[in-house]
């Protein structure tokens, strides 16, 4: 452990996550049949591998490398057989080999150029926003916005410009080429965003409680895995938005996974229905709530979920639709290839991998929806 290089201050571990590919749902600029400067929707999903290449810059006699992303067709036809032969897959199956959410999917606000790659990056209204100085051959990130509390967000002049997008970036590990190594998958689809997040915020919740219900069902503590081994469908299906057909990627649980959480969460219902008829003089909660009361005073609104179905998307022209289907989250009129200059920041949450225990984050509001009735 070197505190500063390997690891953080308080003991956080510095992760650098090396993807075995990236899942997309469109075509990179000039790409066939793209014929245009810009990214474009496939309407389906595409498995990509990374390939290098060096490049010399004329003016500077410099030689970068180049990081481009390019069609797997191999892993591809794998994906078209595992969707009963289509050749345009919409349906991937994947895992989550991750117990916290935070280590898996990540959100936030980001401005990219061509050259540089990612400039600017926070987590939305009155957060840190880091940003990058290129001063020479030093790249140096800075606090941006420290006088006026953080990230203004949509008044943000680059958000006004429409250089700084929302972005969600899933980490995932497809069955069909299942390794060590992950793959990405990123987008700037307010909708898409939106529902995963929900998808993941009702799996934790749910999981949370069927852990419970097994402890109890010990009559000790266990250890809790959270959504580790977790397997999911991400589905790629068409949607109307502001009269235009737009495409959206849902994350849901698939049968097996439902029945995994349900099963114990069914069991601690069927037991809390007998509990409350042998009730005695002074009365019984339910079997969650009486084990469990000082873990559901924390996190009220920490489960208000959000509806995607019901926001619109905010997508004004083709050229934004088909941002969301981008190889890459580069600037809209660059292209998808990267230069390797230096590794961004990350804000990733160390992943411990020792025994914990349950945390106390199921709200009152969780529990009454899912035991009370």
């Amino acid at each position: 452990m070197i505190k500063g290089l390997t690891h953080e201050a308080n003991g956080d571990q510095i992760k650098i996550i090396r993807y075995k590919g990236k899942i997309s749902a469109g075509y990179a600029p000039k790409e066939p049949p793209n014929t245009r400067n810009s990214p474009m929707a496939a309407g389906f999903f595409r498995m990509l591998k990374e390939i290098t290449r060096n490049q010399r810059i004329v003016s500077t006699k410099e030689i970068i490398t180049i990081k481009d992303w390019v069609l797997n067709q191999e892993v591809q036809k794998l994906l078209e057989a595992a969707n009963n032969g289509n050749t345009n897959p919409r349906r991937i199956e994947i895992y989550c080999l991750d117990q916290k959410t935070d280590d898996q999917w990540e959100s936030y606000l980001a401005k990219y150029n061509q050259t540089e790659g990612l400039l600017c990056k926070s987590h939305g209204l009155g957060t840190v926003a880091k940003h990058l100085i290129v001063n020479g051959g030093k790249r140096l990130w800075e606090n941006r916005f420290e006088e006026t509390g953080g990230c203004p967000y949509q008044e943000c002049p680059d958000f006004k410009e429409g250089k700084c997008k929302q972005v969600g970036s899933l980490k995932c590990y497809p069955i069909i080429d299942l390794a060590p190594n992950p793959y990405r998958f990123e987008t700037k689809s307010i909708n898409t965003i939106i529902g995963i997040e929900t998808t993941f915020s009702n799996l934790s919740t749910l999981s949370k409680a069927a852990h419970m219900v097994k402890q109890m069902e010990a009559g000790k503590p266990l250890v809790y895995d959270g959504l580790f081994g977790a397997k999911l469908f991400m589905v790629h299906r068409k949607v109307k938005s502001g009269g235009k057909d737009v495409f959206v990627t849902d994350l849901m649980p698939t049968p097996e996974y439902i029945e995994t959480i349900m099963e114990p969460i069914k069991r601690g219902l069927a037991a809390r229905s007998k509990m409350a008829r042998l009730a005695g003089e002074a009365g019984s909660m339910s079997m969650l709530g009486q084990a469990s009361e000082k873990l559901l005073e924390q996190s009220r609104a920490s489960f208000e979920a959000v509806e995607a179905e019901s926001l619109p998307l905010s997508i004004e022209d083709e050229r934004d639709i088909t941002m969301n289907f981008a190889v890459d989250t580069g600037d809209e009129e660059g292209s998808v290839s990267e230069v390797v200059v230096s590794a961004e920041p990350t804000s990733e949450v160390s992943s411990d991998t020792s025994t914990v225990q349950i945390s106390e984050a199921l709200s009152r509001k969780a529990a009454e929806t899912l035991l009370s009735k």
